[in-house]
């Protein structure tokens, strides 16, 4: 899948800002790494997702959000995604727009490189929509051990409402079990990064459910509780 759009909060003196479309992907949960394969193109899947954030001091903010992706063929896949957020009684709306291109599978020991896209439309509280995002970035995949994948991901963010050049990055490391597990350690050039971590629980036939917990290094600290769900068609 293409990471919630409303994932990176920074922590501004008196508010928590939720800065929408700030991640470096838009990966399935509980990975917040980007991977670099792709569905298949007779694939699609659908993606919610529920998050509460709080921090000392500052008002708690929720958010929800939707994600879809198909596969398009050619080894790449295109995903739309719409997202709220509501903090002190005002509410931010996100709709964003993505893709990625697989360059190289991953498999047997070999590394995977793909490359991510995206822009998101914004629409603050008391204003109009508005392009507020553009992401570039690239991802790498290896198989490090049968049942163990690491995914780092590197890339650029143009947020329009700043007018600010962002270097975005992530490594990621997932596994199978009894309970599918991912951790992240992830950030910019412009904050103390975010530890993540969660498992997936297996529902019914292609229908999932996750849960995941970050945690921002930066004073006071920003903690993330996200349950979400997954149905692949």
């Amino acid at each position: 899948m293409l990471p919630c759009p409303t994932r990176l909060f920074l922590v501004p003196a008196g508010a928590l800002l939720l800065t929408l479309g700030s991640l470096p992907a838009w990966a399935d949960r509980p990975l917040v790494s980007e991977t670099a394969d792709v569905i298949g193109g007779d694939a699609c899947q659908i993606e919610s997702g529920l998050a509460r954030l709080t921090a000392s001091g500052v008002p708690s903010a929720t958010v929800t959000d939707v994600l879809g992706s198909c596969g398009i063929g050619g080894h790449s896949q295109l995903g739309i995604s719409l997202g709220t957020s509501r903090q002190a009684g005002a509410s931010d709306w996100s709709v964003g727009l993505g893709g990625k291109t697989t360059l190289r599978m991953p498999a047997d020991g070999v590394i995977g490189f793909a490359v991510a896209y995206g822009i998101t439309v914004d629409k603050v509280s008391g204003q109009g929509w508005r392009h507020e995002g553009t992401r570039l970035f690239g991802v790498a995949t290896q198989e490090f051990a049968p049942g163990l994948l690491g995914h780092l991901n590197l890339g650029w963010l143009r947020t329009e409402s700043d007018r600010l050049n962002t270097t975005t990055w992530s490594i990621g490391f997932e596994g199978d079990g009894p309970l599918r597990w991912a951790a992240d350690v992830f950030g910019d050039d412009r904050g103390r990064p975010w530890l993540s971590a969660g498992v997936v629980v297996p529902i019914a036939d292609k229908i999932s459910a996750n849960l995941a917990y970050a945690q921002q290094f930066e004073r006071p600290r920003v903690h993330q509780w996200t349950l979400g769900f997954k149905f692949e068609f």
